[in-house]
């Protein structure tokens, strides 16, 4: 059911504000800047380097926008990017986010913090849980497209999420903080200090984020007795550099982000006391060597997770299969990485490295049902792991309208064996600069999930998942960069996919290397700006195919791409009503999708359709002087009712009113 009727308050906010709009197209004709459509990037290349000078496929999310999203969640923001879909994005704080980057499987996308790799090993997997960053504590996002195992090691078979947090000190001591309020009693606060002296830099960010919520499961037969299910959050985050030499620096960072959330039954059913906790701890530290000719990089980060799922006894769903349920899930990793950025002149740069990285996590799972007690776990001791890979890449750059990069990497694992992925980037940049047409060949992999190889259904005998992809596509920039629109083609196919298959003797199944999957698809994304106006969109077509081989040695072909649209559009507006107060405009349209649901009294899944919907949102932002500014955020405003998962609501009309303030 869709409705497009506003309650009072809600038509007349949106009436003041397109009014606003509409009656200021004569005022003054200041410009509201986007991003450089050529800037200095590190994620392509572990090295700063202009995005013209590398043919992968790269997008920014900027301060500047991320500042005009005051509103939104991390998940929000990259779901409107091109290629990207996270369900769960829109529904209740705390519903887990799964990251479809270009259609792959969650786990598939390596989310990088600061150009880290970060996981979860108690996950199965493998993924890094998005709830846990607060979009204050950022201060850009560069997503790199594409097979990057030859880069960033395992988990990067569809591309990888870099996470740049916060770094900024102008003067000798700097200060900021955001707060806001808004719908479904959420409230949010930030704050952040930095200083820094000639040698040394230090920052500290505090968050919280609280919300009263709704009810995650949809109330599908109108009981009306579903409750509300609240989040709560906070972060803390240091950091110092110091220089030891003019050409030395030592860094360390410490994070701690936790989280609870309310949660359900399931699709369509309502628990009043069911709760998940989330917690992550690390640890970092690093030199920086900077010659004119070598960059020297060691870094080591620390990681510790914890997850807790606890459903008390209390209250039991109607037709729940376990009357108490506890799950705690703990993931340990150790990460450590040198290399090394040669620069061989103005036109090479070779890149040589190594990495190592340990993993292992402790399980415990208790369930009570009508059959008794079910418990099942995992020691630390037994689920140990180790990867460890050396990596070089060569990019040529400025010859003539010619540039291409190259590179490999070597991976050990001590369950799987070796590994060897390869990336190939050719591109040529034409007409001063504004023309460039691309062509990328790369080779990826995934290692098994200590949970796939240690469970009581694991299976130390399984191959690392692989992949190879290729893209084909062509970019134009206007002459002042301001303008630009990109076109490609992308396919990926991944061998040895890793299944859980059903066995009709105990332990009832185990995970195999059993598939092949093929996804496929176009990307179109561009932005324009003349005067007060700005345009910016991106347009995603996506299909994928899932090759089984039966019992019966006969191969099946399906489409397989549960909650993937096959299309998706995003398109946003802004203007700059005057010097002090802008507006942008954005439209989402997500196609028909397909779910699966699970029903505990058959164990069986059903499928259901998923209709197409549009929203549309509205951001506007007042800047009283250089240090205040007030946003208003208004979200879904038709009041669409839409599902991104089958049997969970999202957020129908809602809003964030907030203030920031900078010394």
């Amino acid at each position: 059911m869709r409705s497009f009727l506003f309650k009072g308050k809600q038509a007349l906010v949106l009436g003041l504000s397109l009014l606003a709009i509409c009656s200021s197209l004569g005022a003054q004709n200041d410009t509201l800047s986007i991003q450089n459509l050529d800037p200095v990037v590190v994620t392509a290349t572990k090295y700063p380097l202009k995005q013209s000078q590398t043919g992968k496929v790269l997008s920014i999310i900027g301060r500047e926008f991320l500042e005009k999203s005051g509103g939104q969640s991390l998940a929000e923001l990259l779901n409107r990017q091109v290629g990207i879909q996270i369900v769960g994005a829109n529904n209740a704080l705390g519903t887990n986010q799964d990251i479809y980057l270009r259609g792959a499987n969650p786990g598939y996308t390596l989310i990088l913090l600061d150009g880290v790799p970060v996981y979860d090993p108690s996950n199965i997997n493998n993924g890094f849980d998005l709830n846990l960053i607060q979009v204050d504590q950022v201060e850009r996002i560069e997503i790199l497209k594409g097979g990057q195992s030859t880069l960033y090691g395992s988990d990067a078979l569809a591309g990888v999420i870099n996470i740049i947090r916060k770094r900024s000190a102008k003067g000798a001591l700097e200060a900021s903080s955001i707060l806001s309020a808004g719908s479904y009693g959420t409230f949010r606060g930030n704050l952040s200090l930095a200083a820094q002296s000639a040698k040394t830099y230090f920052s500290a960010q505090a968050s919280g984020l609280g919300s009263r919520g709704f009810s995650t499961a949809f109330d599908q037969d109108n009981k009306g007795n579903f409750d509300q299910d609240g989040f709560g959050q906070y972060n803390l985050n240091g950091r110092i550099e110091h220089a030891l030499l003019p050409y030395l620096r030592v860094l360390g960072q410490a994070n701690y982000d936790q989280y609870q959330a309310d949660i359900d039954a399931g699709a369509f059913k309502d628990d009043l006391d069911y709760t998940f906790s989330s917690k992550n701890f690390s640890l970092s530290s690093g030199l920086l060597y900077q010659r004119e000719r070598l960059q020297l990089t060691l870094q080591y980060t620390r990681n510790r997770n914890e997850r807790l799922f606890l459903d008390d006894s209390t209250n039991v769903p109607l037709g729940a299969f376990a009357k108490f349920q506890e799950g705690l899930y703990r993931g340990s990793s150790d990460f450590a990485e040198l290399y090394g950025n040669f620069n061989l002149g103005k036109k090479a740069q070779l890149l040589l490295g190594l990495e190592n990285r340990r993993q292992n996590t402790t399980q415990t799972y208790l369930s009570i049902s009508d059959f008794g007690a079910f418990l099942e776990g995992l020691n630390q001791n037994d689920t140990r792991t180790n990867l460890f890979s050396s990596f070089a890449s060569l990019n040529l750059q400025n010859l003539g309208i010619f540039g291409f990069e190259i590179g490999g990497r070597g991976n050990w694992h001590s369950i799987f064996g070796s590994q060897f992925t390869y990336t190939l980037n050719p591109y040529l940049l034409m007409g001063q600069g504004r023309y460039k047409v691309f062509g990328n060949l790369s080779s990826s992999f995934k290692a098994p999930t200590q949970y796939q190889l240690f469970s009581p259904y694991g299976n130390p005998e399984l191959k690392a998942e692989t992949g190879v992809n290729l893209e084909l596509g062509a970019q134009w920039f206007s002459s002042d960069r301001k303008t630009q629109v990109r076109a490609l083609y992308f396919a990926r196919e991944i061998q040895d996919v890793i299944i859980f298959t059903s066995l009709n003797e105990a332990p009832f199944g185990i995970y195999q290397n059993f598939n092949l999957q093929n996804d496929q698809g176009i990307e179109l994304d561009g932005q324009w700006q003349s005067g007060k106006f700005s345009l910016a969109g991106n347009y995603t077509y996506l299909t994928g195919t899932l090759n089984t081989t039966q019992a019966n040695g006969r191969d099946t072909s399906y489409n397989n791409l549960i909650r993937r649209p096959k299309n998706a559009l995003n398109l946003q507006m802004g203007y700059q009503i005057n010097k002090k107060w802008s507006a942008n405009l954005s439209l989402r349209r997500i196609g028909e999708r397909r779910d699966l649901v699970f029903e505990e009294a058959t164990f069986n899944t059903k499928e259901i359709n998923l209709a197409a919907y549009s929203t549309l949102d509205l951001y506007q932002q007042w800047q009283f002087n250089e240090r205040q500014i007030l946003f208003l955020d208004l979200k879904n405003l038709g009041n669409v009712q839409y599902f991104d998962i089958a049997g969970f609501n999202t957020r129908r009309f809602n809003f964030m009113l907030g203030w920031r303030w900078q010394m």
